[in-house]
């Protein structure tokens, strides 16, 4: 049997989060909020946002990656990676979805980011209201 480790190949360096609102008090959008945490995280681990070169999120994440990479004037894009499902543990499932492309050689330095602003767009988790374009239930 092999031994497979990511010991010594990746390490979390850096934290970075926003100040909490209650539902619908924030004022500024979701993209923008995970912009500030991205740099915020940057900033605690004594790295550019501009080194990054791969992105990481869960639970269909609206802040795409191309624009979060381009906004953060990134080099490079060489990795993006949204994790589905995981029933809670979508976080930790796109912590080890980053690790495995670093492991892999396909990225560098991946941040793996979540951003939520539930008053801008439905509550989070809430199934689709009546008469939507998916049908009638």
């Amino acid at each position: 049997m092999t031994l497979r480790s990511l010991r010594g190949k990746v390490a979390v360096v850096g934290l970075g989060e926003t100040e909490y609102y209650k539902r619908g008090e924030s004022e500024d959008p979701e993209f923008k909020l995970a912009l500030r945490a991205i740099i915020a995280a940057c900033d605690d681990a004594g790295i550019s946002p501009k080194q990054l070169d791969g992105f990481a999120s869960f639970s269909n994440d609206r802040s795409d990656p191309s624009r979060l990479a381009a906004a953060l004037g990134c080099k490079e894009l060489r990795f993006s990676n949204m994790q589905w499902g995981g029933g809670g543990g979508g976080g930790s499932a796109a912590v080890g979805s980053a690790a495995a492309a670093i492991a892999g050689g396909l990225s560098d330095c991946v941040v793996v980011f979540r951003a939520l602003a539930q008053g801008q767009f439905g509550r989070f988790g809430q199934g689709p209201r009546r008469n939507t374009i998916s049908g009638d239930f």
